[in-house]
């Protein structure tokens, strides 16, 4: 299976979005109707996912079954739900556990729904994607941060369009974990605690300096449990005032403890709370915030809004794809031609080779319009170049998996299969791959060539070509191609018989 985010059926009436984050667990359900979005259920769970993440990259026993309970209460309610209307996303903790393979395989067999892990600029463009769907925008840019248990995301947009986006590698959960982690409170613990988110903020403060914003809004809990804190507490107004901050801290260093309750302060948030004050009051003073307002909507509802975007057929997902294409200068009329091939290969056995056509045609578009992108880096082990780019570049809308994928298709479309670095085990995906590769054979060296008549024939690990005797006399580059693919495969036990009629 590749695992795609796939477009829904019109018909499809109810969706959900799960964001598995380091610190909560939050699903939104909500029906659509006419055309809009109306929310019937929000459930959050504290799970702490990010407390449980060890120095070595492994999720400690308690963390890993917090999570996993959680996610079968989840799953009661997302199991009656049609495939393609649940999109479930994880983030920060997600992105850094070495067996995030074996938590993500547990967690589909309780939810009944694919499990996504997003980057932390995918993040970044979701969570203001739900805030700028829920608030109606003043005029002018505006800001908008969300604090999570393991990053925090700052995006600057104006309207829908989005500037700039950063994912910083600090949240609640985890600056409290490294620097309170005892519960004891000094001065020279806050230091360092704010002297490092600092320094996580300083490679970019310039970059959003440089732009001006007329509003900054906070999307996220710790967010929302500041500016009730600061109200409750009388430390500011409406809005979070950095001097709210500083009375706040003040107390925490007043108190010598870290697990301190506040008047408006959920017992459950209590002892991380302190690590999303620092990290708030860093981004204050490095970013000159003067006033920030709690949003309601953050993350899960900017996946709703995406999940109803495809239902629309308006996924993002082509265009970023298009933008990648053309800032490293693909010949759209190669890559046209190859998907072409590789259409119509699928056409032929995407019923013996039991494949997704839709799932598969779209993964085989992608590809061939991003294949050749390492051109543009060097000739030499462009495949290479490009497979990296790919694999890592912000590609707007894709989960990590979807570009790891595209980036394999890449990586193992030339020359030899590279089996070390090629998800074997994922047969679709080495199905797709060989029709990328053929396709590209027959389109060899950018000319516009008549091709021949391809019978493409496919069961099991044996594939049949039927070509035309005379046009393989004429074309012995292709001929020679063929033989070699022959060999590249058998490497890894598939078998490609060339049959002239």
């Amino acid at each position: 299976m590749f695992n795609l985010s796939r477009l829904l059926s019109p018909k499809t009436q109810q969706l959900a979005a799960l964001d598995l984050g380091s610190n909560s667990f939050h699903l939104i359900i909500a029906d659509w109707e006419d055309g809009e979005l109306k929310v019937r259920d929000k459930v959050k769970e504290m799970v702490r996912l990010g407390w449980g993440l060890q120095d070595d990259g492994s999720l400690d026993a308690a963390a890993w079954n917090r999570a996993q309970a959680c996610l079968e209460r989840f799953g009661e309610r997302l199991r009656e739900f049609k495939p393609g209307s649940v999109r479930v996303v994880g983030t920060k903790t997600l992105r850094s556990i070495i067996d995030a393979d074996v938590f993500l395989q547990a967690a589909e067999q309780r939810l009944g729904h694919p499990v996504e892990v997003i980057s932390g600029e995918e993040e970044a463009r979701l969570i203001y994607l739900g805030v700028a769907h829920y608030m109606a925008p003043t005029n002018g840019p505006r800001m908008v941060v969300d604090i999570g248990g393991g990053s925090t995301e700052v995006t600057l947009g104006e309207g829908m369009e989005i500037k700039l986006k950063q994912s910083l590698d600090m949240g609640c959960v985890s600056i409290t974990k490294r620097f309170f982690k005892s519960g004891r409170v000094t001065k020279n613990r806050l230091l360092k605690a704010s002297t490092y988110c600092s320094q996580e903020l300083l490679p970019v403060v310039d970059d959003f300096i440089d732009h001006s914003w007329n509003e900054c809004l906070g999307a996220s809990g710790t967010i929302k449990a500041v500016a009730k804190v600061c109200i409750e507490n009388k430390f500011c107004a409406a809005e979070i005032e950095l001097a709210g901050l500083d009375a706040i801290i003040e107390r925490y260093l007043e108190a010598g403890e870290c697990n301190l309750p506040f008047k408006g302060l959920s017992e459950e948030r209590q002892p991380v709370f302190l690590g999303g004050v620092i990290v708030l009051h860093s981004l204050f003073k490095n970013l000159h915030i003067q006033k920030m307002h709690a949003a309601e909507s953050a993350l899960r509802e900017g996946l709703l809004y995406e999940l109803k975007g495809r239902l629309e057929h308006t996924d993002i997902r082509p265009a970023s794809v298009q933008r990648l294409s053309e800032r490293y200068h693909v010949d759209s009329q190669f890559s046209g031609r190859v998907d072409d091939t590789c259409q119509l290969l699928l056409n032929q056995v995407a019923e013996t080779w039991q494949l997704d056509e839709t799932e598969t045609a779209q993964l085989l578009k992608w590809a061939s319009m991003l294949f050749l992108v390492g051109l543009d880096v060097a000739h030499s082990d462009y495949h290479k170049h490009g497979a990296y780019i790919v694999g890592n570049v912000d590609l707007a809308g894709f989960s990590r998996i979807e570009q790891q994928q595209l980036a394999a298709l890449v990586l193992a479309h030339r020359r030899s299969f590279p089996a070390k670095h090629f998800p074997l085990e994922n047969t679709d995906l080495l199905k797709a791959c060989l029709m990328l590769r053929l396709s590209v054979i027959f389109n060899r060296g950018k000319r516009r060539q008549g091709l021949p008549e391809l019978q493409f024939r496919a069961a099991g690990q044996q594939m049949s070509l039927l070509l035309d005797q005379q046009w393989l006399q004429n074309n012995p580059l292709t001929r020679a191609d063929l033989e070699n693919e022959q060999q590249y495969l058998a490497q890894i036990d598939y078998k490609l018989d060339v049959i002239e009629l």
